[in-house]
């Protein structure tokens, strides 16, 4: 009899630490981690999953992980209910480094990397990074002139200010990756705006006809390149023919050399009979019977084609 108290005082502490253990039993999604603080002090990182903590004696944080925000400076078009103290229109003006105005709306994405830096380390990692990130970009569009800032040099300030934003987080140990920092608009003040058109609209000119001016260039130079080659490669077979020619006509007057040189008489009558060969075909030659020389008048055939031709 006297053990059924000391049972039932048993099962009822049983049921006591069984509910204690229910009811600390959690569930991490798995885009979360949870950072458990135990008497106020950091106890453990628990990933996605059915997590148990220490009820009414840990403090328990969770927070996405693998969600991507976003932070708006410039312009407003967050959710209902966030606002910040800053002023847009302050916000967004900024100086260049040729002492400038210009207005820029641009967004910072970044993702929480280590949930426990996120949370300890820094207080009020919002506020942080807005203020990081408007002090990189104010520091990055003052080192730019503003024809830059206005035209081609918005990716250059977008990929430095987002390098900036990065190492000044990192120093502040504050767990944050930022992914990307995006420029959404850059214009110049109202009162210069409609010049500044005018310069975009110029260097957009000048942009044109130097493409074209490329184009035209890739085009021209090509064929005259290929003219040029054909006019070096006819150049190059009159050199080769001219030579081959000049040696084979070195050749035959060295053979003919050697020959004469065994029987001179006989090369030189054949030489010379070959010359008369070639010449009197185109002669007019009037043909005499022998001894009837004397008997021939001698004339000038004035107005017909001579032996020259």
């Amino acid at each position: 009899m006297k053990s059924a108290p000391r049972l039932m005082l048993l099962f009822a502490f049983m049921a006591a630490v069984g509910a204690y253990g229910w009811v600390g039993l959690y569930q991490v999604e798995p885009d979360e981690q949870a950072v458990v603080l135990r008497l106020g002090r950091y106890w453990v990182t628990q990933g996605p999953g059915l997590q148990w903590h220490a009820k009414w004696i840990d403090r328990l944080e969770i927070r996405p992980v693998t969600v991507t925000f976003r932070e708006e400076f410039g312009y407003t078009t967050s959710e209902p209910g966030v606002e910040y103290q800053d002023d847009p229109e302050q916000q967004r003006r900024m100086i260049t480094g040729d002492t400038n105005l210009v207005n820029v709306q641009f967004v910072v994405q970044y993702r929480i990397s280590n949930l426990k830096d996120y949370l300890l380390n820094v207080a009020a990692s919002e506020v942080v990074i807005r203020d990081t990130a408007e002090a990189a970009i104010r520091a990055v569009i003052g080192g730019e002139p503003i024809d830059g800032v206005l035209t081609g040099l918005k990716a250059k300030i977008a990929s430095d200010t987002q390098r900036q934003i990065q190492m000044i987080l990192d120093e502040y140990g504050a767990g944050i990756d930022v992914r990307s920092v995006q420029l959404q608009d850059v214009q110049p003040p109202d009162p210069v705006k409609e010049a500044f058109a005018e310069v975009t609209s110029a260097e957009q000119d000048r942009e044109r006809m130097v493409l074209e001016a490329q184009g035209y260039a890739d085009k021209i130079l090509p064929e005259a390149r290929g003219a040029a080659a054909q006019v070096l490669n006819q150049a190059h077979a009159y050199k080769e023919a001219r030579i081959l020619r000049a040696q084979g006509q070195a050749d035959s007057f060295n053979a003919v050399l050697t020959e004469y040189k065994k029987a001179k008489d006989v090369t030189r009558m054949r030489l010379y009979m070959e010359t008369l060969e070639e010449i009197l075909p185109r002669m007019d030659k009037v043909i005499l019977e022998e001894g009837q020389g004397g008997n021939v008048l001698p004339y000038l055939p004035l107005g017909r084609r001579g032996a020259r031709e």
